[in-house]
């Protein structure tokens, strides 16, 4: 067999493999949302855990959640998720493209790394102002709900 012969299968295992983390990602992202729960067994916020702030999604009172999401630019939040989404869209062509378009693919993906950079970012902030405005016993308790957050979802041990 020759090597032209081999190199879109390869690229296509490349694909496919690229294909099956982000369902998976996108899967472990809506089973974290169904099945993740707060303090004293309330449920968390989806957006927190969407923007990539899972162990704080359990973590923050209700009350800073609402502060949370007041601070949150919901046009930039929307943008970004339609352009996720978009960028799901486009990889999904990229990988039916015969033979296998590469630097579609990794458009598409470059796409979607930008729109969570962002995600991250404005949810980083709105996180860090919302801290930042809370008294020094609120952030202590906000640190040891966290600590029992992170131990729970990865058996991260607190410092000490």
């Amino acid at each position: 067999m020759s090597e032209q012969a081999k190199k879109p299968g390869r690229g296509l295992k490349i694909a496919l493999a690229l294909s099956l983390a982000v369902n998976l990602a996108i899967v472990g992202l809506v089973a974290g949302t169904v099945i993740g729960f707060g303090p004293m067994g309330e449920r968390d916020d989806p957006r927190l855990r969407a923007l990539g702030l899972g162990p704080f999604a359990m973590a923050l009172s209700r009350e800073d959640r609402a502060g949370f999401g007041a601070r949150i630019d919901r046009a930039t939040v929307r943008a970004e998720r339609r352009a996720l989404g978009e960028g799901l869209n486009d990889l999904r062509e990229a990988l039916r493209t015969e033979p296998f378009d590469r630097a579609a693919g990794a458009a598409a993906l470059a796409r979607m790394r930008d729109a969570t950079v962002t995600l991250q970012t404005v949810s980083h902030d709105a996180l860090l102002d919302q801290i930042a405005q809370m008294p020094a016993a609120d952030r202590a308790a906000l640190a040891d709900r966290f600590a029992r957050a992170l131990r729970r979802m990865g058996g991260h041990r607190s410092p000490g």
